[in-house]
């Protein structure tokens, strides 16, 4: 008799990282020349740094997961959350509890 190996984390299963949100030519032209805009007029560069969380699949980095994070401080902590909850819940509770189908 063999046994199947079943994880017990979802860490096991998935893995989690900051990736640039998905923009084509004239998204990153437009976003560019914005952010060049606001820090002539003394703003911050907010949208060229914004990113989303992303979790893949550890066997075929295949994309179950995009939260749009936004700026870096607001992605990083959203990060941090998917992250201890990767660790702390099963495969099917971390699927349930973002809501990945």
């Amino acid at each position: 008799m063999t046994a199947t190996y079943e994880p017990t984390t979802a860490d096991e299963v998935y893995t989690s990282a900051l990736e640039p949100p998905p923009r084509g030519l004239v998204g990153r032209v437009v976003c560019s020349a914005l952010d060049l805009w606001c820090a002539m007029t003394g703003g911050l560069l907010e949208l060229t740094s914004a990113a989303d969380v992303v979790v893949r699949r550890r066997s075929d980095s295949a994309e179950e997961l995009r939260v749009a994070g936004g700026p870096p401080t607001v992605s990083l902590a959203l990060l941090e959350q998917v992250r201890i909850d990767l660790i702390e819940l099963g495969p099917d509770q971390f699927r349930s509890e973002w809501g990945i189908d």
